[in-house]
């Protein structure tokens, strides 16, 4: 929109409030804007403080996931923030600029909540991007592309760049936060535009792998289809990866998928127990999980599956079940992790309804994380729990079978030391629990 932007990321600075520092005395900015995840939430509110005590004029503003479950709560949270952005920002920014330059009001502006006085006053919600092309590609010269570590399972080649090609997600499973974001549904961009940006990346930095974020990639079969059989014309050599539903693929689609370069394929399998999966409203099935990672393989791909322990009605016995699934189905990669209750979810108001909470995480920011135990079952003991997801990954890794399959992926010093990376993490491994 033609207003001048400067990104400091948190995940690359060493020092970042030096870094920041330095910046407020080079330059004179109108705003500082966060975008923050929920575990982020005290970092951030820890630099707007840095920013007001420097610069107390300078407006601050909070956007991303964690201000849009929190609602206006989180400028009672943070003191130091003065705007609060929900939902897709990418239209609000743009108003909040044009507030500065004095063409518009805050009242006026939808999607925020905001200080008046002492009181909090929220705006209506801002309607969702319909038109999802319309949406410039991300300002990739903003930042350096080539800096950015990638843990070890996710790349082939480098560069890889994160691209997302839709949002929202039709389905409504009780764990997922996403129904808060994009109201339950799904928006896509077009195959065209998509193959664009991918080509963009290619030509104009030197990007290899693309890998993208969508919740599922292929919930649109026509769309799928048209984006490979566009990459195929193209001749990009771009390699891809992406998430999928096991109800949403077939073998003719995944062969298609792997010639116009998908890579990798991830799963979010969760239970080997069809009743957990309905307890978890997944909608899909245990059998359908094995097809879909069997066709995956037979089309050429890595496979990824993602599995969930200690789910509300989660006992011993369903948890075997998950454990003996993940090595049955003879996966490239798994991850564990333990329930976490998010805010906004359906699971959360079902834990704190029915179960015995941990105070200690349970409403802190900070620990967000897949390994610790948010909330107690009298049918899975706490100390049989630790063990078993402890088992569950190393059991799984520290087979000789997947230690020559990893050998056999290793074809550069890059994958190398990714995995030497991936290996001491994995042996570092414990469960967060309280005594």
């Amino acid at each position: 929109a033609g207003y001048s932007v400067k990104i400091l990321d948190g995940q690359l600075t060493q020092n970042i409030e030096q870094q920041l520092s330095d910046l407020l005395n080079q330059e004179d900015f109108n705003a500082v804007g966060f975008s923050a995840v929920t575990p982020a939430a005290s970092n951030t509110s820890r630099l707007a403080k840095l920013i007001k005590e420097k610069k107390p004029n300078l407006l601050t503003i909070i956007g991303g996931a964690h201000s849009t479950v929190t609602g206006s709560r989180i400028l009672e949270q943070m003191p130091d923030i003065d705007i609060a952005v929900f939902g897709e920002g990418e239209a609000t920014i743009v108003e909040l600029a044009e507030l500065l330059e004095g063409k518009r009001a805050l009242d006026d502006i939808d999607g925020i909540a905001f200080r008046k006085g002492k009181d909090i006053v929220q705006t209506k919600r801002r309607k969702l991007i319909e038109d999802l092309d319309s949406i410039p590609f991300p300002a990739y010269h903003l930042i350096n592309i080539l800096e950015y570590d990638i843990p070890p399972g996710l790349f082939f080649r480098k560069p890889i760049v994160d691209m997302v090609s839709a949002r929202g997600c039709p389905y409504h499973c009780n764990f997922c936060a996403d129904t808060i974001f994009g109201e339950g549904r799904c928006r896509l961009r077009k195959a065209q535009n998509v193959v664009n940006e991918m080509e963009f990346l290619a030509k104009e930095y030197g990007v290899r792998e693309i890998k993208f974020v969508d919740d599922t990639f292929t919930i649109n079969l026509d769309r799928v289809i048209e984006i490979c059989n566009e990459l195929l014309k193209r001749k990009l050599g771009l390699l891809w990866r992406c998430a999928s539903r096991v109800n949403t693929v077939d073998l003719e689609l995944l062969k298609l998928m792997k010639k116009s370069g998908c890579c990798s394929i991830s799963f979010g399998i969760e239970s080997g127990s069809d009743e957990i999966l309905k307890k978890m409203n997944k909608k899909i099935t245990v059998e359908q999980s094995r097809n879909a990672v069997k066709w995956a393989k037979e089309a050429g791909m890595e496979t990824k599956g993602f599995f969930m322990l200690n789910y509300p009605g989660d006992t011993i016995e369903t948890t075997e079940k998950t454990i003996a699934l993940s090595r049955e189905l003879d996966l490239d990669f798994v991850g564990f992790n333990l329930t976490i209750p998010y805010v906004g979810t359906q699971v959360r108001e079902d834990i704190e309804k029915n179960y015995r909470i941990e105070p200690k995480y349970w409403n802190n920011p900070d620990a967000a994380l897949g390994n610790q135990i948010y909330f107690y079952q009298d049918n899975l003991p706490v100390e049989y729990l630790k063990k078993a997801y402890q088992r569950a990954i190393y059991g799984f890794y520290l087979r000789p079978k997947m230690f020559l399959k990893t050998i056999k992926k290793i074809r550069s010093r890059a994958v190398l030391k990714s995995y030497l990376a991936g290996f001491l993490r994995l042996i570092k491994l414990r469960i967060r629990v309280i005594d």
